[in-house]
């Protein structure tokens, strides 16, 4: 007696079957107008930083964070006191570890060809004595919607910041107390001192 043969091989019936599932998907999927899509699969909101909102009133998903001068690590602004104008965040670097200050009461406006540029000194702290001062360059970039540093600049040690404005031709003029030669740091700076920058580019330059 002959076997019968199926005319389909029965292996060849799944493949077939999930073909027919993916061609049914697709016609109903074309079927649909884009509202009727976003009908079914509402957007989340989402939420903003509320750090970069109330300094800058830039809506952004993404927190602040500076690269800490001559280190591979990043510090994550997460305070903010907007009563004495600062923010801060710790980093960790494996060996070295601290915490970076920004002074946002100091803040300039850079504005430039409808970009949004500024700057605002900062300190990194550690487990030394040492307190850096540093001058960061700012900038906001639209496309990813987040604060970046491009670029600091070296203040100074223990020093006390007095004052930051635009001089002339919109150089950055920033004023400290720094401790003269003859001082120790653990004594009150007293030498006055106007350091001038400029932006050129993505950098700090600095100006006579």
């Amino acid at each position: 007696m002959k076997r019968r043969r199926l005319p389909i091989p029965l292996i060849l019936l799944v493949p077939i079957a999930m073909l027919a599932v993916v061609i049914v998907a697709g016609v109903y999927r074309f079927s649909l107008s884009d509202d009727d899509i976003m009908a079914k699969f509402p957007n989340q909101p989402i939420e903003s930083d509320a750090l970069l909102y109330a300094w800058l009133g830039i809506s952004s998903p993404n927190p602040l964070t500076l690269n800490v001068p001559e280190s591979r690590a990043f510090a994550f602004i997460d305070e903010y006191d907007s009563a004495n104008g600062l923010a801060s965040g710790q980093y960790d670097a494996g060996t070295e570890r601290g915490r970076v200050t920004l002074f946002t009461q100091f803040k300039l406006d850079l504005r430039s060809d409808e970009e949004i540029w500024f700057s605002a000194p900062f300190m990194v702290s550690n487990q030394g004595s040492g307190r850096f001062y540093y001058l960061g360059l700012f900038k906001y970039d639209p496309q990813p919607r987040r604060v970046i540093m491009t670029d600091s600049v070296l203040l100074g040690d223990r020093i006390e910041l007095e004052q930051s404005q635009l001089g002339d031709n919109k150089h950055i003029e920033v004023t400290f107390l720094q401790h003269s030669a003859q001082q120790s740091y653990i004594e009150q700076p007293f030498d006055r001192v106007t350091q001038r920058y400029e932006r050129v580019g993505n950098k700090l330059k600095q100006s006579k």
